[in-house]
């Protein structure tokens, strides 16, 4: 059998023509298809005798066709040796595919423009995983809405509007009591109330704004349209009303609540990196002054921010040199007068010799977790000065959530107390409701190891809360001490003197002694007695200072105005 010789031509042309992944044909000066493979039959559907001296415009779309396009790519090609594109084409059976497509002008070997080459690919299924892996890649997996990046991303495509005049608002928002939400009923229900909040958030925002999940507990509403002041402050405000209703998941009954920074732009950031400070600083400030509150951004707090960084390096480097010391205020008991213990307050003058107070630092000392330390130190001092201290006299220290969500604290005293010398019996440990409630069941256990050891226990500020008498049958207490809000109005409120005796008589049911805070007059301390809180704390016995000779004697009585500021 004689064999057909294989030039270069018939190679091209049996290359060409096994291809089935690439429609590859020729294509004359308009457009008319000279030639067909394989892949061009598998992806559009025609064969070779179908469509062969068409126009390959049959493949684009009407609006297409009716907007000249097929043409214009054509004049593309020619004029730039090659054009590369993607877009919509369409089947012998209508049905449409992405295709990526490229268009050669063809020469001869004397530099005649004789058509061109077109190679189509179809890459509808790759469009469709890109277009699947960018929603994925711009929104939230848990709720669906936009995440951080999708979020800045729609903000960059309306930002180039406040040019011309327009305003967006952007709100920040924070949940309250979130954490609370996953340490009680789980994670699961965790994610279900974040689900809700998206979906409330939402019906919110409406078609003039849009939702985005930043990640935990932290989302926005971007508000366009240049809205005025008071469509700013009403969505705030709903925001806030709409998450502070409660969230029913099943059987479980969430309250959570928001904060909620405002910044808009272009007066509080022409970029969108300083709206989103700007808003950032505004919901620093709601959280600040209490929570569950809307705070729009002022200038003055970027001057807020910048004294807050220089505090932080302050505060970082006298945590880290021990650059602290402790002042002792005496307990005594109210009939003798004499001194029964002390409670150890922490001091710091920094290097300025500005004194700063507790109520500034500590709670920054606990956001960038310096506590553990800072309470360690404490603790262990107030140990050692108090183990030189005759006996039986006690010392009261003061743990923050930290400490008592630490679940080695009770190992960590135990060590302490045997360091130092000072007996267990000496130690009284303050906690307040809040610290408590970060976690309840956890602080519990922790209490519980502490009794066990023989430290006191002693919660603070009673009755500012909205749990304390539930906690005083929950925890393992030895001391109630009545917050100093309840002594300061013995003076002119009889309402007052009923709260103390109704605490005074609760503490005696469960076996629990009582301290009064804050005492500043005679009357006070009368009253007081009066109602059998014996044991008293407050300027009318002695301010926090240096212990020089500590003794049980009777102390001096001081005469303090009953207008004296408080500085414990």
């Amino acid at each position: 059998m004689s064999e057909v010789p294989i030039t270069p031509e018939l190679m091209y042309r049996l290359l060409v023509q096994s291809v089935k992944d690439y429609a590859i044909y020729l294509l004359d000066a308009d457009g008319v298809v000279l030639n067909w493979n394989a892949g061009a039959e598998r992806a559009k559907g025609y064969t070779a005798a179908e469509i062969v001296g068409r126009n390959y415009a049959c493949f684009y779309s009407e609006q297409d066709r009716a907007n000249g396009l097929p043409r214009l790519n054509l004049e593309l090609a020619r004029q730039n040796g090659h054009h590369a594109m993607e877009g919509w084409r369409y089947r012998k059976d209508g049905s449409a595919f992405w295709a990526g497509i490229a268009l050669d002008a063809i020469y001869d070997d004397d530099r005649r423009f004789v058509g061109f080459a077109k190679v189509t690919r179809d890459l509808t299924e790759q469009r469709a995983s890109e277009q699947r892996f960018r929603h994925q890649s711009l929104h939230d997996s848990l709720t669906g809405i936009a995440n951080r990046m999708g979020l800045v991303e729609r903000l960059e495509a309306q930002f180039p509007e406040i040019v011309y005049g327009s305003r967006i608002a952007l709100h920040y928002i924070d949940l309250d009591r979130f954490k609370p939400v996953n340490d009680v009923f789980g994670h699961l229900v965790g994610d279900d109330v974040l689900r809700e909040v998206a979906r409330r958030l939402e019906a919110l925002a409406g078609p003039a704004a849009f939702v985005g999940r930043l990640g935990g507990d932290e989302f926005a509403i971007v508000q366009l349209g240049s809205p005025d002041g008071a469509a700013v402050a009403d969505m705030a405000n709903a925001i806030v009303a709409a998450l502070n209703r409660p969230i029913q998941i099943g059987t479980k009954t969430a309250n959570i609540g928001a904060s909620v920074g405002v910044a808009i732009a272009p007066g509080d950031g022409s970029e969108i990196p300083d709206l989103f400070r700007s808003a950032d600083l505004a919901l620093y400030r709601a959280k600040h002054d209490g929570r569950n509150c809307v705070r729009f951004f002022d200038a003055s707090m970027n001057q807020q921010a910048l004294a807050r960084s220089v505090l932080e390096l302050k505060l970082r480097h006298a945590v880290d040199a021990g650059d602290f010391h402790l002042a002792y205020q005496p307990i005594v008991d109210g009939r003798s007068g004499g001194v029964t213990g002390y409670e150890a307050l922490l001091r710091w003058v920094d290097q300025t010799g500005t004194h700063v107070s507790p109520a500034e630092f500590v709670p920054i000392a606990e956001e960038l977790g310096l506590m553990p330390k800072l309470g360690e130190w404490v603790l262990r001092t107030a140990c050692r000065e108090a183990a030189t201290w005759p006996s039986p006299l006690t010392v009261a220290v003061n743990l923050s959530a930290t400490q008592l969500g630490d679940e080695g604290l009770a190992d960590l005293v135990t060590s302490i107390l045997t360091t130092t010398g000072l007996p267990a019996e000496r130690l009284e440990l303050e906690i307040t409701e809040t610290a408590v409630l970060t976690d309840l069941d956890r602080a519990s256990a922790t209490l519980k190891r502490l009794r066990d050891i023989g430290v006191a226990i002693a919660l603070d500020d009673f009755g500012t809360g909205f749990s304390s008498l539930a906690l005083v049958r929950a925890l393992p207490l030895t001391r109630i001490k009545i917050d100093r809000s309840f002594v300061s109005d013995l003076d002119g409120h009889d309402a007052s003197t009923a709260v103390i005796q109704c605490v005074v008589a609760l503490c005696r049911g469960y076996g629990l002694a009582t301290t009064a805070e804050g005492i500043e007059t005679e009357r006070q301390r009368d009253v007081l007695l009066a109602c059998g809180c014996d044991t008293h704390q407050g300027y009318l016995y002695g301010r926090p200072g240096t212990v020089v000779a500590a003794t049980a004697a009777p102390l001096p009585r001081q005469n303090i105005h009953p207008t004296s500021p408080t500085l414990e």
